[in-house]
């Protein structure tokens, strides 16, 4: 069972990392981005056809997280240009259709079968108390709750982090005060964009997923997200990882091991229901 968790930890990191992605355009820019999961498999495909094409490793990585930077700037550029006022509804079509512009894209250049991808780090495992615990699994943890505390800790406590928040909640004051909102909004795309990409690239060597299978890990990254309400990082972060440990457990129990995608998010659905009790009960009295 500790040995599924651990294992489980593994995707739960790269779900966190896309969840906290997920909250930091959702609060920053209002928009739910459907395709953070599919700008980062991009990048992480990208840079295992280089790698493939006899470019050392290391300069495959770069132009990767380079692309998916690239491209996710210029999604938030078109956005910022031309969808700035309108509703949400409208930002989340835009959103589903950038989704799938990259399936379409991903699918035409890298296929739909699986690939053998080259690890980033060295295979090496630890035993702890018995438990097998992979270096890729480690890094990925730290980096999981590095990018959650330096996220937070930029928004709270930088000058960029403070305009940041200001042109989510008061865009028009922010532009009055002559801030270049366009360039935050291009610069937090951008920004989700690597960070997703080097999730992927980490993960993504154990998995030897799809790109499209790559492109829906959003989905369990949404219900973190969702479990935070959307704003709150840590329990974003938090959520990817636990929906992760839940997934590798049930991995290892006869019965559930089928059922083991659909688990976290029923877990999720009692979680909310459990939170929303305390508004129901206020209103009642």
């Amino acid at each position: 069972m500790i040995d599924g968790v651990v294992a489980g930890l593994a995707s739960g990191t790269a779900y966190a990392i896309l969840a906290v992605c997920v909250v930091v355009l959702h609060r920053l820019v209002g928009v739910l981005n459907f395709a953070q999961a599919a700008l980062g498999a991009f990048g992480a495909y990208l840079c295992y056809a280089l790698a493939g094409a006899h470019v050392p490793l290391a300069f495959a990585a770069l132009a990767g997280l380079a692309a998916a930077g690239i491209i996710a700037g210029l999604v938030g550029w078109v956005i910022a240009r031309w969808f700035s006022t309108p509703t949400t509804t409208e930002r989340i079509v835009v959103s589903v259709v950038f989704l799938i512009v990259l399936l379409a894209a991903g699918f035409r250049l890298f296929g739909d079968t699986p690939r053998v991808m080259p690890s980033l780090l060295p295979d090496e495992v630890f035993t702890v108390a018995g438990v097998r615990i992979s270096l890729t699994t480690v890094v990925a943890l730290v980096l999981a709750v590095g990018v959650a505390a330096g996220v937070s800790a930029m928004l709270q406590h930088t000058h960029v982090g403070i305009q940041l928040q200001a042109m989510s909640e008061r865009p028009m004051t922010v532009q009055l005060l002559r801030v270049n909102t366009r360039v935050l909004s291009i610069g937090a795309w951008a920004g989700t964009g690597v960070i997703s990409t080097l999730a992927l690239l980490l993960v993504a060597p154990a998995r030897n997923q799809t790109f499209e299978s790559m492109s829906f890990l959003v989905i369990p990254a949404l219900a973190a997200a969702l479990l935070g309400g959307f704003s709150n990082i840590w329990i974003a972060a938090g959520g990817g990882l636990v929906i992760g440990a839940i997934e590798g457990a049930a991995s290892r129990i006869e019965g559930l091991a089928n059922y083991r995608g659909a688990l976290p998010f029923v877990l999720i659905v009692i979680a909310l229901i459990w939170m929303r009790r305390r508004r129901v009960w206020d209103d009642a009295r």
